[in-house]
């Protein structure tokens, strides 16, 4: 069996270079489109088909991109993908391109003046093949250049009007009834909550964590683009933490559009129990340290993209209580 193996192989190859004369394997850029936004960054896809019409299985061998911005040069790479063709069949892959906003902004003047920017992708495709002398000698190499648009992205956030609304003596009298310190006075419990609120440290009457007690909170997200491109969405899901202790989550549909400005109104309830000790920290300074990580569609121009594209948030800075 040793001996025949190589003649198999060989008979394999002849006959893979027999079908090269008439159809040879493909490869196509099927698709580079926007796979995601973020407001520090934005993520491309491009989808790469290959056909192998042989009767051996092939390899991509590498994807070499060079991508420009506005005819600036961002980066070039050279990506080893060992995707494997099946013999007589066809395989796509996707390559994902990220894109760092502060990277761009520094090789395009006039960054906030610009709505979109143009980019080019110049994208070579390389397939080795079998290697039958006078037949085939040399690897199949692809070129393709592909245009895009991107949204010109330059944001600020601010947390504002950040309030969390004080319990009436009803709520807090319910909430004790469901505790094992249901003894505890209301009254003293209701002073207790007064002066966390308000920045003053608390007398012990008891230990938040052993209530459940809802408290409301609203504030306000503003974002301003500071481009002239216009970041439109309905809704957005959130994740919120304080000083590095979520506090909460959630999805608001209250969001309103003025100018290059948009205000995100939050408007929800966390309970006694996430007021641990950097929380707790937060309303005696007055201030804090946010985090806020959260999810919504954009619409684009059908030119730029057919379908919503995900905007994800990941945000931190300092914000004030009120």
């Amino acid at each position: 069996m040793k001996k025949i193996a190589p003649v198999v192989l060989f008979c394999t190859i002849a006959a893979c270079a027999s079908l090269n004369l008439s159809s040879r394997p493909q490869a196509a850029v099927e698709r580079l489109g926007i796979d995601s936004l973020s407001l520090r960054d934005i993520t491309l896809a491009m989808d790469v088909g290959i056909t192998n019409p042989y009767p051996i299985a092939l390899k991509l061998q590498d994807v070499r991109l060079v991508f420009f911005v506005e005819s600036h040069q961002m980066f070039r790479s050279d990506t080893k993908k060992g995707l494997r063709i099946k013999a007589v069949g066809k395989e796509t892959t996707t390559f994902r391109i990220n894109l760092k906003y502060a990277d761009i902004m520094k090789i395009v003047q006039e960054y906030t003046q610009r709505e979109y920017l143009n980019c080019v992708a110049d994208i070579t495709i390389v397939i080795p093949l079998p290697k039958l002398k006078g037949v085939i000698d040399d690897d199949l190499t692809f070129r393709y250049k592909k245009e895009i648009k991107i949204p010109a992205i330059k944001p600020s956030v601010r947390i504002a009007n950040f309030k969390v609304h004080m319990p009436t003596r009803a709520q807090i009298e319910e909430s004790l009834s469901r505790t094992a310190k249901r003894a505890a006075d209301p009254n003293q419990v209701y002073g207790m909550f007064s002066d966390i609120l308000s920045g003053k440290r608390p007398s012990g009457i008891i230990d938040p964590d052993d209530l459940d007690l809802k408290l409301k909170v609203d504030f306000d997200i503003e974002l301003k683009n500071q481009t002239r491109a216009r970041l439109g969405f309905s809704d957005v899901g959130y994740d919120f933490a304080v000083n590095g202790s979520p506090l909460l989550s959630g999805t608001t549909r209250d969001v309103s559009q003025g100018g290059s400005g948009t205000t995100i109104s939050v408007s929800n309830t966390f309970s006694s129990r996430a007021l641990g000790s950097s929380v707790l920290q937060a309303f005696r300074a007055k201030t804090g340290r946010y985090t806020l990580k959260g999810r919504t569609m954009v619409t684009l121009p059908a030119s730029i993209s057919q379908s919503p594209v995900t905007l994800n948030f990941d945000e931190s800075g300092a914000f004030n209580l009120q």
